[in-house]
C-alpha cells in the first residue's frame, strides 16, 4: 500500500444545493391563511351580534295569525293549528305539536297555565280538525278569534303566575294577651314590645297575734 504522501489528491466537486426549509418556503401563504381565519372571525362575530333576538312565542303567534287572514280558508286552518301548536309548545314542553288533539287536550288539562283557556283552546282545535279532516265548513276568522282569545288567557295566566308572591305572616301570642304578626326573612324584624310595670303587690294580711 502506498505512503499516504503518494495518493493523488481529487477534487470532488461542489455538493448539491440545499433546499430552503418549508418556513422559508411558505411562510407568506401560512401568514395570509391566518390573516384569512381572523377576518372570517371577526365577521362571523358581528354577524351574531347583530342577529335579531327571537321574538316571544305570543308575538311569533300573531305574526302567523295576521299573515294567515289573507290566505284561503284551507290554507289558512293549516296554517294557524300549525302556529297554535308550536306556541303551546313554546309556552309548555308538554304540550307536543305531534299530539292528537285529543292527548294534546289531555296534556294541557293539568298544566296550570293552560287551564284559563281550556275552553277556546279545545274549540279552536276540535274545530281546525274538523275542517281539516272532515271538510266541514269553518270561517277563518272565527278560528282565528278563538285561537286570539285561547292566547290571550294563557298570557294572563303566565303575568299572574310570575309574580311574586308575598311571604306568609305567622302570628304569635304575647304575654299581654294581644296577637302580633312575627316577621318573616322578607319583612322587617319589629322593634321589640316594652316591658309593662309589674303589678301593684297587695298588703299583707294582719297576723292572729296582731289582731
Amino acid at each position: 500500500m502506498p505512503p499516504a504522501e503518494d495518493i493523488p489528491f481529487t477534487l470532488l466537486g461542489p455538493k448539491a444545493e440545499v433546499p430552503p426549509g418549508f418556513w422559508s418556503s411558505y411562510w407568506g401563504a401560512a401568514v395570509l391563511g391566518v390573516l384569512c381565519l381572523a377576518v372570517v372571525a371577526l365577521v362571523a362575530v358581528r354577524l351574531l351580534r347583530r342577529a335579531p333576538a327571537a321574538r316571544p312565542p305570543h308575538a311569533q303567534l300573531e305574526a302567523e295569525l295576521t299573515a294567515a287572514e289573507s290566505l284561503p280558508a284551507a290554507a289558512a286552518v293549516v296554517r294557524v293549528t300549525h302556529a297554535f301548536r308550536g306556541y303551546l309548545f313554546a309556552v309548555d314542553a308538554r304540550a307536543l305539536p305531534s299530539l292528537a288533539t285529543e292527548e294534546l287536550l289531555t296534556v294541557t288539562g293539568v298544566i296550570p297555565v293552560f287551564l284559563p283557556a281550556r275552553q277556546p283552546l279545545a274549540a279552536a282545535l276540535r274545530s281546525a280538525d274538523a275542517a281539516k279532516f272532515a271538510g266541514a265548513g269553518l270561517e277563518t276568522s272565527l278560528l282565528i278569534a278563538g285561537v286570539r282569545e285561547a292566547a290571550r288567557r294563557v298570557e294572563d295566566a303566565r303575568r299572574t303566575f310570575a309574580r311574586p308572591t308575598p311571604p306568609p305572616i305567622v302570628f304569635a301570642n304575647t304575654s299581654l294577651g294581644s296577637v302580633i304578626p312575627v316577621a318573616t326573612t322578607a319583612q322587617a324584624t319589629p322593634p321589640p314590645l316594652p316591658t309593662p310595670p309589674p303589678l301593684p303587690v297587695p298588703p299583707p294580711l294582719p297576723r292572729r297575734d296582731q289582731a
